[in-house]
């Protein structure tokens, strides 16, 4: 049995590690090309339509990009198709909404040209319509490379291809935009696929609003997450906008750095729940108890690597010291933490309430302790901020994994596993 299940595990986690490698090539490759062509308050600016259209997508994915894979996951295979197409059709009504609105902020928060603008907040909010989480909880890492990883993917790099020859911001977003509406059609189309019976369509507004209701949980982890993680971007240019550039590439590194660790977790969120509630139990312990670790190490290499990396990537025109660096380390390894014992442990503990109160304790002092931060130490102060509220974040969860914990008894592993 475990010799079985072994392979299958690797396999898993290679198909989702070459949807990692694809994006993070593509990504990395992109910035030097993006800042020499377009310029580094250019790339910038993007950067900042994208952080802000992170939080108005969480609005658009509404919780299914969060808690969906386990949703899908715990569904027979014949009631999946039906689960997404309402999914989608409820996140539409919601980008419908979302987009215009991202829209008017980056005209009030931004610098670039309005068409670009308009363009950016379609195109960066888009991939929230995506289906990247359904495949996840089908454990079809190939299909989310193919519908949803590949055509991202392609959309990045044709349009550093085309900036090259016409080098305007307009260009670059037209392309993402091209591409991510690929991406989601594609992804509806594989998700519905081989349906084994007919889904119904149901495009009334008030059903489709009705279903929100029961991905509260859900929303309200996802929003606060992606204001702690999203809004310091936002900070900063409101703080010290001469620094947006440089916090910018941080944290663009940053989050090369988490979707490293995405298959890992995306691993450990099916590896938990698949061998039944007993060895979950004996899972989550195990889980929970390295987790930090991880993290540690993984902060330690963050902080190490960023001021180098930095330099790399940015052609050098972009430099990170440590005083930048270290903090998002620290942010880092909280987050590790946080991703790993919130979706993975507290889900299959039936503590999604946990899970959205400990991200909403950590907005409540991350947000008004970033702007404080940011006006007495710069930068850094902002990232100070977030990396403090993603331990208070970790540190609460992991109080509640082990209180639930206590109040299981599972049996003796070696019971568990040589049943008599």
């Amino acid at each position: 049995m475990a010799s079985k299940a072994a392979p299958a595990l690797l396999n898993r986690f290679g198909g989702f590690a070459a949807s990692l490698v694809f994006s993070t090539a593509i990504n990395l490759l992109a910035i030097p090309f993006v800042i020499a062509t377009l310029g580094k308050e250019t790339w910038g600016e993007l950067a900042l339509a994208q952080a802000t259209a992170a939080i108005f997508g969480i609005i658009v994915a509404f919780g299914w990009g969060t808690v969906g894979a386990a949703l899908v996951a715990s569904l027979s295979e014949q009631d999946r198709p039906q689960m997404f197409l309402d999914s989608l059709i409820s996140r539409s009504y919601l980008f419908l909404f979302s987009a215009p609105v991202m829209y008017v902020v980056m005209l009030m928060i931004g610098k670039t040209d309005p068409e670009v603008t308009a363009l950016a907040s379609v195109a960066y909010v888009l991939p929230f319509l995506g289906a990247s989480w359904f495949f996840i909880g089908e454990a079809k890492p190939w299909k989310l490379f193919l519908f949803d990883v590949l055509p991202q993917g392609l959309g990045t790099l044709t349009g550093v291809v085309l900036t090259q020859f016409f080098p305007e911001p307009l260009v670059f977003v037209l392309s993402l935009l091209a591409f991510n509406l690929l991406a989601v059609i594609l992804g509806a189309l594989g998700a519905l696929a081989g349906a084994r019976r007919s889904v119904k369509v149901d495009l009334r507004l008030v059903p489709a609003m009705k279903r929100l209701g029961s991905q509260k949980h859900g929303v309200i982890a996802a929003g606060t997450g992606s204001l702690n993680s999203n809004l310091p971007l936002l900070a900063v240019n409101h703080v010290v906008a001469a620094a947006l550039p440089q916090y910018a590439l941080a944290d663009k590194l940053f989050r090369f750095a988490v979707a490293g660790f995405g298959p890992v977790l995306q691993v450990i969120q099916g590896w938990i729940p698949e061998a039944g509630p007993r060895q979950s139990t004996h899972r989550i312990t195990t889980v929970a108890k390295y987790v930090p670790i991880v993290g540690v190490a993984a902060g330690v290499l963050l902080a190490v690597l960023t001021p180098w990396a930095s330099e790399v990537f940015s052609g050098g025109v972009i430099s990170i010291d440590y005083s930048l660096s270290i903090p998002f380390g620290l942010i880092l390894a909280g987050v590790i933490v946080a991703q790993v014992v919130g979706l993975a442990c507290l889900i299959p503990l039936g503590q999604g309430a946990a899970l959205a109160k400990s991200t909403a304790i950590g907005a409540a002092f991350n947000v008004p302790m970033m702007f404080l931060l940011g006006v007495l130490f710069g930068a850094p102060g902002v990232a100070w901020a977030v990396g403090l509220a993603e331990l208070v974040v970790a540190g609460y969860q992991i109080m509640v994994v082990r209180t639930s914990l206590r109040h299981l008894i599972p049996p003796p592993l070696e019971a568990v596993e040589n049943p008599s």
